[in-house]
Formats: C-alpha cells, structure tokens, sequence
C-alpha cells in the first residue's frame, strides 16, 4: 500500500460508485472487474500532481517528460495515467471558461454531395473533392524497390 499514492484507491472506489450509479439508472451496462494489466490507469487529482513546462510530477515517480506543453489555460481537475501498448499517457482534465470570444459561423448554405470511384466526392455546385490515389503511390514504391533488387541480382 506504501507504493502507491492514497488518492489511486481512492479515485477507483469513487469510478466505481459512478459506474454503479449508471447502471441503477439505466445509463449504463453493470460494472466489470477489470484485469490486472489490461487497460492499466489511475487518476489523480489536482493537489496530486504538478505541471511545469513539458513535465508532469506524479508521486513516487518523479518529473516524467511529456511530449507538448498543456494547451488549455484554466482550472486543472484531475489527471488520468493510462497505458496502452506498453506506453504510457496522460490526460490532463481541464475547467476552461466558456469560448464566447469567437465568432459565429456564418451559414453557408446547403449542397448536395454525390460519393463517387473516380472522384471521392462531386459536390452540386460542380465541384470535384480527388481521394487519395493509394495505388499510384503504392506503384511508385514498387518501381524503386524492384529497381533496387533488380541491381542486387545484377552483380
């Protein structure tokens, strides 16, 4: 239990009456066990943690490096450490005002949109959207890679 932080346990037994309280209300399917060593993660609150730059402090671990700066400003609620294919991750919960600051969209308009082979999409207004041409980037790679064995068996 030393190895821990309090606020791990803490935080399951709270998910869990979240989780059964969904189920009671139709919400929800009932809760399941879940195993050790699938799906691992454990969150934090806010008093737990602390963010500096692109670090993150979480107890018994230390300053862990992550990859961009938080992006929001605002209230910080709680962290969630998962782990997903043997890497791990971090979501930051964060209590942001509300973006009424930004403008509204103005409407545009309907349009019809006909899903096409030759084209990804053809829009009412004449419009052309092109896809992805997968297979002639895929025959590109196949030129330069036969042309690369073809100078292995020449020797």
């Amino acid at each position: 239990m030393l190895e821990v932080t309090k606020n791990a346990a803490q935080m399951a037994i709270i998910q869990l009456g979240e989780a059964f309280k969904n189920f009671f209300a139709g919400r929800a399917r009932y809760p399941r066990l879940r195993r050790k060593g699938v799906h691992d993660r454990f969150t934090l609150t806010n008093d737990q943690f602390a963010l500096d730059g692109c670090r993150i402090r979480i107890p018994h671990l230390g300053w862990v490096r992550m990859r961009e700066a938080l992006r929001f400003s605002g209230k910080i609620l709680s962290a969630t450490i998962s782990r997903v294919a043997d890497r791990w991750f971090a979501s930051i919960s964060v209590d942001t005002q509300d973006l009424t600051h930004l403008p509204k969209a103005e409407n545009q308009g309907a349009v019809g949109v006909d899903l096409g082979v030759s084209a990804l999409a053809t829009l009412s207004t004449g419009e052309v959207i092109a896809g992805p041409k997968a297979h002639a980037a895929l025959l590109k790679r196949l030129r330069r890679l036969s042309r690369s064995l073809r100078a292995c068996y020449e020797l």
